[in-house]
């Protein structure tokens, strides 16, 4: 009898992954490994390894998604992309990611200004190429008007001289 119910709490529990955390909370299983992996991450930045904690993170965000743990680490795993390349598309997609399928997380409130952040700086990055593109084409512009100035130069001395 008792060896029955231990095997009926036990196959509940197992349950083929049929049990979940709630909408989007993936399995038990799920959310155990990707808690498990974000911990270690966690560890991993602690200690300086953020090559380590950004693999770990990758493979929490692309595991199936479990609240609470896969929106944490979109942002972090964003912001360790920001780190190391400031404005990055790659960056910014986490973190619109974070906020499409994941709206009402704390997370997705804290990224907020990080992504207001990383769109300005893009937008800067885009003025600069644009203003850069301009002051190139004003400085040939200059120097082409420098090259008129010479040749008018010139002419108006031949003139002088021929009048003389």
């Amino acid at each position: 009898m008792r060896s029955g119910v231990f095997i009926i709490s036990l196959a509940a529990l197992l349950g083929g992954g049929c049990a979940t955390t709630g909408p989007g909370g993936g399995t038990f299983l799920d959310r155990y490994s990707g808690s498990r992996q974000l911990a270690q991450a966690e560890t991993m930045l602690k200690e300086g390894d953020s090559p380590g904690a950004a693999h770990a993170l990758e493979a929490v965000c692309n595991a199936p998604a479990v609240a609470g743990v896969t929106d944490e680490a979109l942002f972090r795993l964003a912001l360790l992309t920001l780190k190391s390349k400031p404005g990055s598309a790659q960056a910014q997609q986490l973190l619109k990611r974070l906020k499409k399928e994941y709206p009402g997380s704390q997370w997705t409130a804290l990224a907020a200004p990080v992504a207001d952040l990383a769109n300005s700086l893009e937008e800067q990055r885009r003025q600069n190429r644009v203003l850069r593109g301009s002051n190139q084409a004003l400085s040939r512009e200059i120097t082409e008007l420098n090259q008129r100035l010479e040749q008018l130069k010139t002419l108006d001395q031949e003139l002088e001289k021929k009048a003389r």
